[in-house]
């Protein structure tokens, strides 16, 4: 009975010891990073132009088996780095007829895999470019950046493009759709498949002193390639590489010059 005791007695005494513990300190939260002030000298009238747009194409085939249905692929499109170019011979001619004075400094990268979802280049609405390329650009001595990436949109955007396309362009691409059609010729035989390059992309302003998002401008337009009825059955075969990448060069510079015409403008 006495060993019972005094343990409950023992018990009831460090109780209240450990109750009045003194409480663990939270950490302080970290120091914000130091402001960085830009002194690299400027020019307003000096853009630096970036294209991430890549090699990779998309294409969206809708068959009769698979009615709206969309089955997906994607080709690569060659010589590399030939639809960056493009993309960045387009800007350049944009940022010259802007303005006398206007000049611009064109930058892409080999390996665009570093830089993933388009949309993870932003962090609270400022540019975060990793590695060298993001030195390089700010080094420039341009104002403002234009940078080019690929874009999410609706089909219905690209006028060109058939009705009932469930599922989102992306970058540059190929709808080949042959579907029936409600359009029957005098041969009494369904229309012809369609056959259409489109782009789908976004050009951002960035001021280059601070790396904040001023401004951007999504384009996504589409064109109809001719399908001869000897070439119905597979008009994409019917095509050779260098077709294909012709026919995405010409919209990336027949339309993206007047998109970015405001983004420029003095």
């Amino acid at each position: 009975m006495n060993r019972r005791f005094l343990g409950l007695l023992a018990l009831t005494v460090l109780t209240p010891a450990l109750a009045q513990s003194p409480k663990a300190k939270p950490e302080p939260a970290p120091a914000p990073p130091p402001v960085v002030e830009d002194k690299t000298p400027r020019d307003a009238n000096k853009f630096a132009v970036l294209s991430l747009l890549g090699d990779s194409v998309q294409l969206l085939s809708l068959t009769p088996a698979r009615g709206d249905t969309v089955q997906t692929g994607e080709w690569t499109a060659t010589p590399a780095g030939k639809l960056d170019n493009t993309v960045l011979q387009a800007l350049n001619d944009a940022v010259q007829a802007s303005g006398p004075k206007r000049e611009a400094k064109l930058y892409t990268s080999t390996t665009r895999s570093l830089f993933g979802d388009p949309a993870s280049l932003f962090v609270d609405g400022k540019l975060a470019l990793p590695g060298k390329l993001g030195e390089a650009v700010r080094q420039s001595g341009a104002a403002k950046l234009l940078l080019v990436t690929r874009s999410r949109q609706e089909p219905a955007l690209a006028a060109a493009l058939p009705a009932r396309i469930l599922a989102p362009l992306e970058g540059p691409g190929f709808v080949l759709d042959q579907r029936p059609s409600g359009q029957i010729g005098f041969d009494g035989q369904g229309g012809l498949p369609v056959f259409a390059p489109y782009v789908s992309i976004r050009v951002a302003l960035i001021d280059l002193s601070d790396l904040k998002l001023k401004r951007e401008q999504s384009l996504a337009v589409a064109t109809r390639l001719p399908v001869a009825a000897a070439n119905a059955a597979n008009p994409w075969a019917a095509t050779t590489a260098e077709q294909r990448l012709q026919a995405l060069e010409g919209l990336i510079s027949a339309e993206l010059p007047k998109a970015v015409a405001a983004l420029v403008a003095p």
